[in-house]
């Protein structure tokens, strides 16, 4: 089975665990292409089916070369793509979380009221967006498996260099799980409403709402969002485990 990691910087935290993942699952022939973030926002397949990066952004062109054996990868040849690391408007989904308080819930000071239905649909606005957006640069297909960039680690609700306020106050926040229920579900639905199939992050990779386990970090001392090879073993096997139709998989690749 041939297989693709592709995505951003959190992608290539999946590509750390190559060597762990190969012994794991003998059978798969792994193989990356990816950007940074903002560089990955800009790739695209060109009209002779090879994801490519932005011919006229010069920092992609730089990057490309450094983090893949290509510069472009022709999608087609794979039998299932493992899409790692989009992020569904992180940030401003928690800065909603924070400001709009679901009526529903009981009264809270400090944050405006607004039904939960108006919360949703708020927060699945900005994951629609993302979504839209990625599928008309990379068409999404049967193949498709979509895992999100992993919750910050918890060192990021710490005083220090990695704090993070506005994670650090939804993960205090009294109706946390609430709100992370809610919004997974949302991503959820709107992963199934743009015909994508959506993996969360490995659960045992989860400390508390919004936080992945620090001893997932790469870097814990330096870096509050990037994991290690452990975690990229744990997302791999994950990614696995969904199994999609053989039928409409045949069918994305034309058999």
């Amino acid at each position: 089975m041939r297989v693709l990691v592709l995505g951003n910087s959190h992608a290539a935290t999946v590509r750390l665990g190559f060597a762990a993942i190969g012994s794991a699952f003998p059978d798969v022939r792994l193989s990356f292409w990816g950007l940074p973030g903002a560089a990955f926002t800009k790739a695209r397949v060109r009209r002779d089916g090879q994801l490519a990066p932005d011919a006229g952004d010069l920092p992609s062109l730089r990057k490309v070369s450094l983090w893949n054996e290509a510069e472009s990868i022709d999608l087609t040849l794979f039998d299932r793509i493992f899409l790692v690391g989009l992020r569904h408007g992180f940030r401003p989904a928690l800065q909603l979380m924070r400001r709009l308080h679901p009526l529903d819930w009981g009264r809270k000071s400090g944050v405006t009221g607004v039904s939960e239905g108006f919360l949703r649909a708020s927060v699945r606005g900005l994951i629609d967006a993302s979504l839209a957006e990625q599928a008309a640069r990379t068409p999404f297909d049967a193949r498709f498996a979509a895992m999100p960039a992993p919750y910050p680690g918890t060192p990021v609700t710490e005083d220090g260099p990695l704090h993070e306020a506005v994670t650090a106050a939804i993960a205090a926040h009294p109706r946390a799980q609430d709100l992370l229920q809610l919004y997974e579900a949302e991503i959820r639905a709107a992963h199934a409403a743009h015909g994508l199939a959506f993996v969360p992050q490995p659960p045992d990779t989860v400390a508390a709402p919004f936080l992945s386990h620090a001893r997932f970090l790469a870097d814990p001392d330096r870096d509050g969002r990037h994991m290690n090879a452990e975690y990229g073993l744990a997302a791999f096997a994950a990614l696995m485990a969904h199994k999609p139709p053989i039928k409409e998989i045949d069918h994305a690749m034309g058999s």
